[in-house]
């Protein structure tokens, strides 16, 4: 597996393209702000033969699924997945891309949700899903246990944890979907957050001053 961040919208929220053996790719988090984004994605795939199958939100807060629609008009094949209690912010998403300074568009239904424990799996790439709430409703984290990789969306990022403060957040619900899904994972394990630089399990278990 070979792995592509894409830095995306005026919140330099990270989104990952998970390209396997065949070409083929997961994409988590859409989060193409404009036209100009998804075409810089559009081109890469394009010169790199590669063909996205999934695209999946860690959670869906607005600057996280801003790129949806524009994925997949490029892939209309793809399925489009997240965790069914983000459903309802994300049919409030358009009032919060106003807030959050987006222009309001159209935003496909899901393809399907997934659920705690659940593979999600293209060709030789095969992503656990772990239902990780406190930031918002339905968020999850994606662990890739053969190459020790933690997609954490917003939930923990390098020495800071996700904000609990807006939109069904709670920090108590956070913390402990942190320790009892995430610190339970090897300590080497690389975390690729929603925002910012990569971090490792053993480093926040550490020095995280959010969670010690």
């Amino acid at each position: 597996m070979k792995m592509f961040r894409f830095v995306c919208n005026s919140y330099l929220v990270n989104s990952y393209l998970l390209v396997s053996d065949r070409k083929t790719a997961i994409l988590i988090d859409p989060a193409y702000g404009n036209q100009e984004e998804s075409e810089m994605l559009k081109k890469f795939v394009k010169e790199n033969y590669i063909r996205i199958l999934t695209v999946i939100a860690t959670h869906t807060h607005a600057d996280h699924i801003m790129g949806v629609k524009r994925v997949m008009d490029i892939f209309p094949d793809a399925s489009f997945l997240m965790h069914h209690e983000g459903l309802f912010f994300y049919h409030m998403a358009n009032d919060h891309s106003v807030i959050m300074g987006f222009e309001k568009q159209e935003f496909p239904s899901p393809s399907q949700f997934v659920r705690d424990g659940e593979i999600v799996k293209v060709s030789d790439i095969q992503l656990e899903v772990l239902v990780t709430p406190g930031h918002a409703p339905g968020s999850i984290c994606l662990y890739n246990k053969k190459d020790n990789l933690l997609f954490t969306g917003d939930v923990l990022f390098r020495e800071s944890i996700g904000r609990t403060d807006m939109w069904g957040g709670s920090l108590n619900t956070l913390k402990k979907s942190i320790f009892e899904k995430l610190f339970t994972l090897p300590p080497e394990t690389v975390v690729l957050p929603g925002h910012g630089d990569q971090t490792t399990i053993d480093y926040e278990q550490k020095h995280n001053p959010f969670l010690n």
